[in-house]
């Protein structure tokens, strides 16, 4: 498997629409790591491409990364940040399957052109679902709204991504997740002081816990650190890695 992250900030983006503070004029002046999009991630193999999350510019990505194939998109919550792009897909030239919960499926205004192009399926808690030789299995995760993550397996490489899980406590059942996974993705937007979701020092504290499973922070918000500096704060946990847009990590 080959997971792209194709967008890595929060739901604001960086740099923020109509801010002028230091780090966004950063962001817009020299681009590169900590210019950021909202969060995107495309888990690929040599047959099959599976989108996760549909931010509003994820037109942009597939143009791109040249992607003319999908052979499913799963949205985890309602949120406009992970699926208003979603009606970008009226226009893709054939049918796609798209998972998610009640909440999630309910919540968008679906366009009759969308719905004629789309095969809408609900997601059901650990009930998984093969998409070519990728089962992907859904998760209940503690956020403001019903939130799934997804665990994607091919042969014995196991990703486990949290989406915006809030938190740092794991379950019984997360934490078999994460000590057989081979890479597992948390949304960390703040460094300290997350809400609703896992900072990035609850990530560094889970991380302690399993040192054999790679950590990728991704969603990584306006008032978090920069690239550089948050590279430089991790340094002491190998297993721990921060993404940024266009990382790609092979399994």
């Amino acid at each position: 498997m080959e997971l792209m992250f194709t967008g890595t900030g929060d739901g604001r983006g960086i740099p923020s629409i109509g801010c002028k503070c230091e780090r966004c004029k950063l962001a817009r002046k020299e681009g590169g790591k900590n210019r950021r999009r909202t969060v995107s991630f495309i888990v690929k193999n040599q047959t099959d491409t599976i989108i996760f999350d549909s931010p509003s510019s994820i037109g942009v990505v597939l143009n791109e990364h040249r992607i003319f194939h999908i052979s499913a998109i799963f949205l985890s919550h309602k949120h406009f940040d992970h699926v208003g792009g979603i009606t970008a897909f009226e226009y893709w030239p054939v049918k796609i399957p798209v998972y998610g919960n009640m909440s999630v499926l309910g919540n968008f205004e679906i366009t009759d052109r969308l719905y004629e192009n789309c095969e809408f399926h609900v997601l059901h808690d650990r009930k998984s679902v093969k998409v070519g030789h990728i089962k992907v299995t859904p998760f209940q995760v503690s956020h403001k709204v019903p939130t799934f993550g997804l665990v994607f397996r091919e042969a014995e490489k196991r990703v486990v991504h949290f989406s915006d899980k809030a938190g740092s406590e794991l379950s019984d059942y997360e934490k078999r997740l994460v000590k057989t996974a081979d890479v597992t993705i948390f949304h960390a937007p703040r460094y300290e002081g997350g809400k609703d979701h896992i900072d990035v020092l609850g990530v560094i504290g889970i991380a302690k816990k399993y040192p054999s499973t790679r950590f990728v922070i991704s969603h990584i918000g306006h008032n978090n650190l920069l690239h550089d500096d948050l590279v430089e704060k991790i340094a002491p946990f190998e297993n721990i890695i921060v993404s940024y847009d266009g990382m790609v990590v092979k399994l």
